[in-house]
């Protein structure tokens, strides 16, 4: 397989071969240090990938990602909480990469008010049907509104972004003056990462393209006038289903795994998952 030297999707210098996994080339930048799938995604690429599939077949996806209502939605509360202190006046929100939109409905339990948006049409149907949410399917790079928001929210969404820099330029033409970004993201400098290598659960291309470490992410988005404001760690967890799947995509079958209850709450170790607030410089 001959390598693939595309240029650094953030700052388009040259990159060098990192290494290979699931048939995909991962690559890093020479100049900004960041990582990275050889792939050149566009907008079909996010409507191929995060199909119906991604959200019921497992593997780097959910195994249903509708039983996972109750955990996400707790996962809203628990950030909109924690970033009280730092927003204390609760505005209106965007919520980036909603798919069915609970972490948003947390938010929305706890004060705020928002919309969300998100790729998948099944999952935006779902929420507006069932939770009454105002979704719209689309992707950030190409949003439209005359609307500007108080604080826009990307769990778990950053590493997908077909066009990062596009993404966060549009975002900080979404805000108003002064206005929020949380994030939550993976760190690819984590100690799990390291320890793991190229077997580490985030290299999954070509759902997962982006692989930033907590520096990498600080000094891309100052590019965009975003200044860090507080960080830490995320304390995260997963159904006994989601679990099972994960470790069913990294190890294979095993039948051991058939004794994890699909029901339970398993605390996830994540040393290598973080959060970010950052606001916007006027």
């Amino acid at each position: 397989m001959d390598n693939i030297n595309l240029p650094c999707p953030l700052c388009q210098a040259p990159s060098k071969f990192g290494f290979n996994i699931n048939g995909y080339q991962i690559n890093d930048c020479t100049k900004c240090k960041h990582r990275f799938a050889c792939i050149n995604p566009d907008k079909e690429h996010v409507s191929n990938i995060y199909d119906h599939s991604y959200f019921i077949g497992g593997g780097a996806g959910y195994p249903d990602y509708l039983e996972e209502e109750e955990l996400l939605i707790k996962s809203g509360r628990h950030y909109a909480n924690k970033i009280a202190k730092y927003i204390p006046v609760k505005g209106k929100m965007l919520d980036v990469g909603s798919a069915a939109g609970f972490i948003l409905k947390g938010f929305i339990e706890e004060g705020w008010s928002g919309v969300g948006i998100e790729p998948n049409p099944e999952m935006v149907a779902y929420g507006k049907q069932n939770l009454k949410l105002d979704l719209s399917q689309g992707s950030l790079e190409n949003y439209q509104t005359a609307e500007k928001f108080d604080l826009i929210t990307m769990i778990q969404v950053v590493a997908h972004f077909y066009q990062p820099v596009k993404a966060f330029q549009n975002a900080g033409d979404l805000l108003k003056k002064n206005g929020m970004l949380l994030i939550e993201t993976w760190n690819r400098n984590s100690i799990s990462a390291k320890l793991f290598g190229k077997h580490w659960h985030e290299y999954s291309p070509p759902s997962v393209l982006h692989y930033f470490s907590f520096t990498g992410l600080n000094n891309f988005l100052k590019r965009f006038g975003f200044i860090k404001i507080a960080n830490g760690y995320s304390l995260k967890k997963i159904s006994g289903a989601h679990a099972k799947s994960m470790l069913e995509y990294r190890i294979g079958n095993s039948f051991l795994l058939k004794y994890i209850p699909k029901k339970i709450s398993i605390p996830y170790p994540s040393e290598d998952l973080f959060w970010v607030l950052y606001q916007k410089q006027s």
